[in-house]
């Protein structure tokens, strides 16, 4: 077996399930697109709700009309760079990046083969680099940093009239960054950050005597508000949620509130929305029998954007793979009325199902996320 097949190998039966082409010899020259999925057992799922999302958007551009291009299908181990394997096939126009995939790897392999990159599921740390990163020009992020659900919850915080917060945080990098996005917007929605250094607090409950210096601190400063950046079923979230705190203080987290306390809460979901939503969602319940998530979704919008750049426009012949067709500053319009702009020649903007796609190079697109607020146990 050669290196490229091993990097690139076919999953046939997965794919002829979804009407999709692999990579083998079936695929007609040149193969305009290419998705590459994680090729770890444990991630398969996620590969799975990207092509269930993707498949939907071929569909519906199949009923309006469009004629969706042939998509080759691989499989990367996590941080692999597949330039080798995909340099020795036949040209490709687009590319669908798997998740987590390394940003300089895949900036250079744009270049490289002068294709657009979609990024599906890149929402972390290494999003702050991007623009410096070579080839960045040609990479698309399809899905909102985490950091905006930073920005919403501080505004939210702020508009509760919880002005004075206390920041406390585990000790990842995530919630470093994370902390530091909430605070800076926290400032500018008029509220502080309180406490003895007046900056997140990283703290670890195992360790007694920093607990304890905590709940001291909240005893003398009083904020109205605690936020709490970790992860959902942390040690610091279960400590948090059972400290003898006073009673007005109010707790919000980075996610969703997940149980009932003695004290108001505010908490934001993890799915990122766009305008197109709700209509994505009833969609793809009928057509795979369960509610989707946001990796269907972002799927789903790398099927849009790829079934309207593959439009040639009328009076030219011209295909946009370059996506420089695309204008947030436009009403959103349907996928049917895009397919139809684009044959026009008319710049347009898609309804996102996973965020506004409201997309530049190298830049997270914003969108809509549901606060959930949870009122104090009776």
């Amino acid at each position: 077996m050669t290196t490229g097949s091993r990097v690139l190998g076919v999953l046939g039966v997965l794919a002829s399930l979804l009407g999709m082409q692999t990579l083998a010899g079936s695929t007609p020259l040149p193969r305009p697109v290419v998705m590459l999925l994680p090729s770890e057992q444990r991630l398969a799922g996620v590969g799975d709700g990207l092509r269930r999302g993707y498949r939907l958007a071929q569909e519906q551009s199949e009923v309006c009309g469009g004629l969706p291009p042939e998509l080759g299908l691989g499989w990367v181990p996590p941080a692999s760079n597949p330039l080798r394997a995909l340099e020795a096939g036949p040209p490709l126009s687009l590319l669908i990046a798997p998740p987590a995939a390394p940003l300089a790897a895949y900036g250079q392999l744009a270049e490289r083969l002068e294709a657009t990159v979609l990024l599906p599921l890149q929402r972390g740390l290494s999003l702050r680099q991007l623009a410096s990163l070579r080839g960045s020009e040609r990479l698309w992020p399809l899905t909102p940093a985490r950091s905006e659900a930073a920005d919403q919850l501080a505004r939210a915080a702020v508009s509760r009239g919880w002005k004075r917060v206390m920041v406390i945080r585990d000790g990842s990098a995530e919630a470093g960054q994370w902390a530091e996005r909430f605070v800076g917007t926290l400032q500018l929605a008029g509220g502080s950050s309180i406490g003895a250094a007046e900056e997140p607090i990283r703290v670890d409950p195992a360790q007694t005597k920093d607990w304890a210096q905590l709940l001291d601190d909240v005893s003398w400063y009083r904020p109205q508000a605690l936020m709490v950046i970790t992860r959902p079923g942390s040690p610091l979230a279960r400590a948090a949620a059972a400290a003898q705190w006073p009673e007005a203080l109010a707790l919000v987290w980075p996610f969703a509130t997940w149980r009932d306390l003695a004290r108001p809460q505010l908490g934001i979901g993890t799915t990122s929305q766009g305008p197109g939503w709700g209509p994505f969602e009833q969609a793809f319940r009928r057509r795979w029998g369960y509610p989707p998530g946001l990796v269907e979704a972002a799927g789903y919008d790398a099927g849009q954007l790829t079934v309207v750049a593959a439009v040639p426009v009328q009076a030219t012949g011209r295909l946009g793979w370059d996506l420089r067709w695309l204008n947030a500053r436009l009403s959103a319009t349907d996928l049917c009325s895009s397919l139809a702009l684009r044959r026009a020649g008319q710049q347009l903007a898609l309804k996102g199902a996973a965020s506004k796609l409201d997309l530049v190079p190298a830049g997270s697109p914003n969108a809509e996320l549901q606060l959930s607020d949870r009122p104090t146990r009776p």
